[in-house]
């Protein structure tokens, strides 16, 4: 993948190369660029996390439907209604806001971490995917008490894995986030 710090940092317009030499206003641009890039980094995390997770458990839920499997359609409801809000969170998640004057300030550094923590979540996202695309396969293959299994395993671990992502700030710049 690459590294979008980089990318944005070439893709600065004259303006904005102008108000890196501005003296007081040179911070506030560098820090601004890192979080157009974590922006950038937290959407894509959340395309890959629809592409890899949200979309076979659909298609999960569509084999639940075929077999008539009721029971276990309202288990995948959940998972589901779980995942939506987990894609929901990551594209509108806090960003470390770096304004000129924000109520709470978040260093340059600290916004490095915030990135490099977001691309951290691409592996986590790797580990969800790898469930539901096991929960696909067994509906699929009709072995309904393992996708319950699986289920219920995928359904904890979205759990865990939102709950890092809720954490994320206060884990980087070590201060509260409402």
């Amino acid at each position: 993948m690459t590294d979008l710090r980089k990318r944005v940092e070439e893709d600065r317009g004259i303006l904005k190369k102008i108000q890196i030499f501005l003296p007081g206003y040179s911070g506030y641009r560098k820090k601004e660029d890192l979080r157009i890039a974590d922006s950038m980094l937290r959407n894509q995390v959340a395309d890959n996390f629809k592409t890899s997770v949200l979309i076979p458990l659909e298609m999960v839920r569509e084999a639940l439907a075929n077999a008539l499997e009721l029971d276990l359609m309202n288990d995948v409801a959940g998972v589901l209604s779980k995942a939506k809000t987990l894609e929901a969170s990551m594209r509108h998640a806090e960003q470390g806001y770096s304004g000129i004057s924000a109520a709470v300030k978040i260093r340059e550094d600290e916004l490095n971490k915030l990135y490099e923590y977001d691309l951290a979540l691409f592996e986590a996202v790797n580990a969800l995917a790898l469930q539901a695309k096991e929960a696909r396969g067994l509906a699929e293959a009709g072995d309904m008490p393992q996708v319950k299994t699986v289920l219920f395993q995928l359904k904890g671990a979205i759990s865990e894995f939102s709950a890092v992502f809720d954490r994320r700030m206060e884990t980087v710049a070590g201060i509260e986030v409402a």
